[in-house]
């Protein structure tokens, strides 16, 4: 005697043989041409040459207390624990996708105990009947169109974009604190300029008010001396405020609030000038590099394996549901093959009818997927500028800062010369004034200039897209917001049931 599931099963095997094929383009990753690659970065600034791009670039200015600040950013930062938990999403919701591909369903146990009416029950039956069931109840989709394979693809490609992103997140941390810290390197460097440049003023006050009492000065040029000091001082306020909020920046990026955040002492940089050698590659390593024309390319590929997933729609979902276990009259029945009760269910939908809806939602898929691969060409072609603008910045500003310390020495030189002028009876005091208010001005820019110099730095390893490579390391922590405000989620999760 034949078995009652072969009709069934047999059709099935044809079906899951079937399933392997899936419907919607299969995703082929963009290629660039060589218009849009070029082969090398041109003529580069002095400084800059081919070879392969460091990795932890901040270690290179041999500064232990940004080595620290970057360290401990990496692993406090609040806006790389916000991409890692997307990330931590998204992988989440790639392994609920691939659950798509198992049956679902599980035990089952029910009671009904019903009263029929008189016209429901059949004669010598009674109206009042109890029913015991315990089951497994099991479902399971057939892939036959690869509906659940392209939305497996989609999803594994949104965790490729979540983890590019979050590499693009750290990499923009370390810069974001490289940047801060130079910064605030900067102002002290002004602040000691302002010092310095008043502690003069002091000293030609004080020699003006020595002159006027011995009658070869007047009280104008006792007034003109004072304003310069003041003129002078009154830049402190201004640069006090500039160097506070650096620091509070620097409590962010550390996780840190900036009521307790403690940053360490930041020295002005030497007035020598440095001329740094920086390895810069070539385009081709520059776009595998960036972690946003990852993200975008992963982008792609999940736009593309959308459409697989609406096209699907056009064709029959089958599926199959099945059951088995034990139903009787009573407990003590529910045991012994009198009992047991099974049932294998195929099922086939389609909803041909609402096929203009699908075609619908098809076309938006795709024109979501020629968007992502304009932003993928778009991505690319930024981030090119992004390098070009880095490197003739860099270029630039090295030309800046060669300029302005020949100017300062200049400057600092002539108000030396008019002040010994001026103490032995020679020159006027007018000549004093401007001398010194030349000095302090390219001595500030002076100080400015070297600030720039070491911003173009970090925008040229930021346009490159380095840095993520560093959290490859076992010993390295880049989780991200392990700070003290952190805690408190700890807490929180802590104590949900």
């Amino acid at each position: 005697m034949k078995s009652p599931y072969r009709a069934v099963l047999a059709p099935l095997s044809a079906l899951m043989l079937l399933a392997g094929c899936a419907v919607g383009p299969d995703y082929v990753p963009p290629s660039l041409h060589s218009s849009q690659v070029p082969s090398s970065f041109g003529e580069a600034p002095a400084g800059l040459v081919a070879g392969d791009v460091e990795v932890a670039w901040w270690r290179s200015f041999d500064d232990p207390a940004l080595a620290s600040l970057v360290q401990r950013a990496l692993a406090a930062n609040h806006d790389i624990g916000i991409a890692a938990a997307r990330l931590e999403e998204a992988q989440a919701g790639l392994r609920e996708s691939r659950q798509a591909y198992l049956p679902s369903g599980g035990p089952a146990l029910g009671y009904e105990n019903r009263r029929r009416s008189e016209i429901e029950t059949p004669p010598g039956q009674p109206r009042r009947t109890e029913s015991y069931r315990g089951a497994v109840d099991a479902a399971w989709e057939v892939d036959l169109f690869g509906r659940i394979r392209r939305s497996v693809e989609s999803a594994q490609a949104q965790a490729g974009s979540r983890t590019a992103l979050l590499r693009g997140v750290r990499a923009g941390v370390a810069a974001a604190v490289a940047a801060t810290w130079f910064e605030l390197q900067g102002i002290e460097a002004e602040l000691a300029v302002v010092v310095d440049i008043s502690q003069s003023q002091r000293n030609s006050l004080s020699l003006v008010d020595g002159l006027l009492a011995a009658g070869s000065a007047n009280e104008f040029d006792r007034l003109r001396a004072e304003a310069a000091l003041r003129n002078i001082e009154v830049a402190v306020p201004e640069l006090e405020r500039r160097r506070a909020a650096s620091v509070n920046a620097l409590a962010i990026l550390l996780g840190e609030t900036p009521q307790e955040f403690k940053p360490p002492a930041a020295t002005p940089a030497s007035e020598t000038l440095t001329v740094r050698t920086i390895a810069v590659g070539d385009p081709a390593a520059l776009l595998s590099r960036r972690a946003d024309i990852a993200a975008a390319e992963r982008n792609l590929a999940a736009a593309t394996a959308q459409i697989g997933v609406e096209t699907a729609g056009l064709y029959p979902e089958v599926q199959v549901q099945g059951s088995i276990g034990f139903v009787a009259g009573s407990l003590g029945a529910m045991s012994g093959a009198a009992a047991l009760s099974g049932v294998i269910s195929p099922i086939l939908r389609w909803s041909f009818l609402d096929t203009g809806r699908v075609r619908a939602r098809i076309a938006a898929s795709e024109a979501r997927a020629k968007e992502a691969l304009i932003v993928y060409d778009q991505t690319v072609l930024r981030s090119l500028q992004e390098a070009d603008d880095a490197f003739k910045a860099y270029g630039a500003v090295g030309s800046t800062l060669e300029l302005r310390l020949l100017e300062s020495r200049a400057h600092r030189e002539a108000a030396r010369l008019a002040r010994a002028r001026f103490s032995a009876g020679e020159g006027l005091y007018l000549d004093v004034l401007e001398a010194e208010r030349s000095d302090f001005a390219s001595r500030r820019a002076l100080a400015v200039a070297r600030t720039n110099q070491r911003l173009a730095v970090v925008s040229i390893y930021k346009a490159l897209g380095g840095g993520w490579e560093i959290c490859g390391q076992p010993d390295q922590d880049c989780g991200g917001a392990d700070g003290k405000p952190n805690s408190r989620l700890k807490t929180y999760f802590a104590k949900k049931p």
